[in-house]
């Protein structure tokens, strides 16, 4: 195989991952934009809210493809001014069951489901 044809090969193959990096992210991006609000749960003081959202991923191969290899939920938590202080929307390393199990506050946390537990935060500002 010649370097050119090596180099063009390397080439195709970078845009078409771009390409699929894109696509994906837009994807992900819309359905979060159009996701409904599922369950919330206010703070023990009222100074904070967990919000539950199922992403709005839509119809169509590609929408079906990334919601298979997504998650259920995501999880923001807003402080009373409408600020979002935290939230499991891009983590990816954790697969969040929100539409089985509830977020809520335990111990002055932000808690939520995960398919290996509990996860949360720690919000000294929510106390």
């Amino acid at each position: 195989m010649s370097p050119l044809l090596k180099k063009s090969l390397l080439i195709v193959a970078g845009l078409l991952m771009a390409m699929l990096i894109a696509v994906w992210l837009s994807v992900k991006i819309n359905a979060a934009e159009h996701a409904k609000l599922y369950a919330q749960a206010w703070s023990p003081s009222g100074k904070c809210v967990i919000n539950t959202y199922a992403p709005a991923y839509g119809s169509g191969t590609v929408s079906n493809i990334v919601r298979s290899l997504s998650t259920q939920s995501f999880f923001r938590v807003y402080d009373k001014q409408g600020d979002m202080l935290e939230s499991t929307e891009w983590v990816l390393d954790l697969h969040e069951d929100g539409l089985q199990d509830y977020a809520r506050w335990g111990n002055e946390r932000a808690i939520y489901p995960t398919d290996m537990g509990y996860e949360g935060w720690t919000l000294p500002q929510c106390a």
